[in-house]
């Protein structure tokens, strides 16, 4: 018997069994039919995925490693500049290990339409890589605006998947209002990441169009100490550019949702709006507004969305709720980078918002296996219903035998105690 499709239906409306039902209503129940019939361990790593971050049955706890475990593309060689530690043996046979028992999430993109640069057009962008020596490697963009250039640099580290601001693109108002004046337009849109997406996916997981928060489009080009004080010091300037990067992202989205898309989406970078950074009532200026009407949108085309906020976030929660979210990640714990337990964000989120985590990358690093697994049990002890398990980060280096370890206590111990009787 063919699966239903996990996909939300295009239309504001659709009939099922002589019922109409909204548009986002309509997964939900397509996927507890697919529960409800086949039982069991019977759900793809798609369905559960597309299940538990709306809030439909499962019938197991989603697993997902986050970064470091993308069980979609085969395993780096030994010498590949930034993964080259994942050809290890001992991370080798972990991945082996998991992707047996996980879920997954894979990340696409139109093309540049979402830059972190005020979304301009990515024909005024142009980088340049150089080898400095060995372990290093650096990546100078350029902007070419109407005003004078602008020029960032990045730096990355041999064996390290992540990378390094080291010039900021802006640090004056004069540089801000260079990028400001590159004039917007829609960039051509490219469905390759979503096809090569689905194809290597398969149904082991779901896939994701990454979207920042308008927040983060505006600020990432500068400092994070000067976005912090410009958010005081600058604040009309920073709420106009905001206002902008929305108007500018939902018209790339029109464009990209010209075609019915079986995709989630992610909005990350927000977390900057929260305390102790910002004051507790931030997030409800410089986010909720500009996020909400853009989850609105992808509701409107079927596609729920989760919001990627690290830190503090009981102030923030109600705000996620507000804007339209369907989930949120990672949800971390109080003591450990955040100021809640799991149990209290279950309380503030109810049935209205899917939890993704709350182990914290720190626990999976410095703990014994036998605490990570009381771990795993309290989480799941919270609640299974909308929640996702899975941790504040991936590994992004080699992993020392203590987190191999912690990993395989967690996912044992989440495979043995996250099923859910339906």
């Amino acid at each position: 018997m063919a699966r239903p499709s996990c996909g939300y239906p295009m239309t504001q409306t659709s009939v099922i069994c002589g019922t109409a039902l909204p548009a986002m209503g309509i997964a939900v129940v397509l996927l507890q039919a697919s529960v409800s019939h086949f039982g069991g361990n019977s759900m793809t790593g798609k369905e559960r995925m597309w299940a538990a971050t709306v809030g439909a049955p499962v019938d197991h706890v989603p697993i997902w490693l986050r970064e470091g475990f993308s069980f979609e593309h085969p395993l780096p060689a030994a010498d590949d500049f930034a993964q080259g530690w994942r050809a290890e043996p001992d991370y080798a046979a972990l991945w082996e290990f998991a992707r047996h028992h996980c879920d997954t999430r894979g990340a696409w993109s139109p093309g540049g339409h979402f830059n972190r640069l005020m979304a301009i057009p990515s024909r005024y962008i142009r980088h340049d890589s150089q080898q400095v020596d060995a372990d290093t490697r650096r990546t100078i963009t350029r902007i070419q605006t109407p005003k004078g250039e602008l020029v960032g640099v990045d730096e990355q580290r041999r064996g390290i998947e992540t990378t390094w601001r080291v010039k900021e693109f802006v640090e004056t108002i004069e540089d801000f209002e260079k990028l400001r004046s590159v004039p917007f337009e829609v960039s051509p849109v490219s469905y390759d990441g979503y096809e090569r997406s689905l194809r290597t996916l398969g149904d082991r997981g779901v896939t994701c169009l990454g979207i920042s928060s308008p927040w983060v489009v505006v600020t990432a080009c500068m400092s994070y100490q000067q976005a912090l004080a410009w958010s005081a010091l600058e604040r009309n300037l920073l709420l106009e550019s905001i206002e902008e990067v929305t108007e500018r992202i939902l018209a790339c989205l029109r464009v990209v949702c010209q075609r019915p898309l079986d995709t989630i989406a992610n909005m990350g970078g927000c977390e900057q709006c929260t305390p102790p950074m910002m004051s507790p009532d931030a997030f409800a200026e410089f986010v909720t507004p500009y996020d909400g009407r853009i989850v609105a949108f992808l509701k409107e085309h079927g596609i729920p969305c989760n919001c990627h906020c690290h830190g503090f976030v009981r102030n923030a929660l109600p705000e996620m709720i507000r804007a339209g979210f369907e989930s949120t990640d990672p949800v971390e714990e109080a003591g450990r980078g955040g100021d809640l337990t799991i149990a209290e964000a279950r309380a503030i989120a109810g049935d209205r918002l899917t939890l993704v985590g709350n182990l914290e990358f720190n626990e999976l690093e410095t703990l014994e296996p036998r605490q990570i697994r009381a771990r795993v049990r309290e989480i799941l002890d919270s609640g299974k219903r909308r929640l996702i398990l899975s941790a504040s980060a991936g590994p992004i280096s080699k992993m020392t035998p203590r987190l191999i370890a912690n990993y395989y206590a967690w996912i044992e111990e989440a495979v043995s105690c996250g099923g859910c009787s339906q």
